[in-house]
């Protein structure tokens, strides 16, 4: 039996006015930054996929594709089966997404932030914005996550609300495993950052390695440049004689 997808009743809500009326949902939405859609409580992609069914999620992504059409207004523009494909394609390569990241990537795409169009659109050109736009979302969402979790995880030998870290994130797992979203989240916002930590402890002692070669290099080159001048000091003394 597949997993119940367990979704929080504001996401429930906007769900609820997604189905009603897409095309006005969608106009409803106004992010200025990524922090708005990071923060929001719009449902994912992949969330509306399992609550609305494929169909319907694939009908609700040609809103946004239409309004940027319209906006651009070329003359070389996506049929419609170019438009079908590059639904699908949204929804194969980001079903993180929400409604909202669409909404704001296509603005940044009418303020010409990722290039000009040429007057021709694609669904090279506009997977193309995605990708840009994927690669800042990710760097905002990320620096948030660090900036959340560091404190917790360079305490990670101290209790955590009763329990250790380790216990910790065994409870996560059970929750994870039950279908709990927040500790889906949690688990891998936790992965990430031990591996950026590994990283930059890696990074300090290669730093550190490298700087104690340059240290004993340098105290190598002024014992030999002290030897070059005993050597010659030497070599005029026997000189003088």
């Amino acid at each position: 039996m597949g997993k119940e997808l367990i979704v929080r009743q504001q996401e429930e809500n906007r769900l609820a006015a997604l189905k009603t009326s897409p095309e006005q949902y969608y106009k409803t939405l106004h992010p200025k930054t990524i922090d708005d859609v990071l923060y929001s409580h719009e449902p994912a992609i992949g969330t509306a996929i399992k609550k609305l069914g494929m169909a319907k999620t694939r009908a609700i992504l040609i809103f946004p594709l239409a309004d940027v059409l319209e906006f651009f207004n070329v003359g070389n523009t996506m049929s419609d089966v170019q438009v079908a494909m590059t639904v699908d394609l949204i929804i194969e390569e980001y079903p993180y997404m929400k409604m909202d990241d669409l909404k704001l990537c296509f603005k940044n795409a009418m303020k010409l932030k990722y290039g000009e169009n040429y007057n021709r659109i694609d669904g090279s050109i506009i997977m193309g914005w995605l990708r840009e736009y994927d690669k800042e979302r990710y760097l905002v969402a990320d620096n948030h996550s660090w900036n959340e979790h560091k404190a917790c995880l360079a305490e990670n030998a101290k209790p955590v609300d009763g329990m250790f870290y380790e216990e910790y994130r065994k409870e996560l797992q059970v929750r994870a495993d039950s279908g709990d979203k927040d500790a889906v989240q949690a688990l891998s916002v936790s992965d990430r950052i031990s591996s950026l930590v590994a990283k930059k402890k890696y990074e300090k002692q290669k730093m550190e390695l490298q700087e104690f070669y340059e240290s004993q290099n340098q105290s190598s080159d002024i014992l030999d440049n002290k030897r070059t001048g005993e050597n010659r000091s030497y070599k005029k003394e026997i000189r003088s004689w």
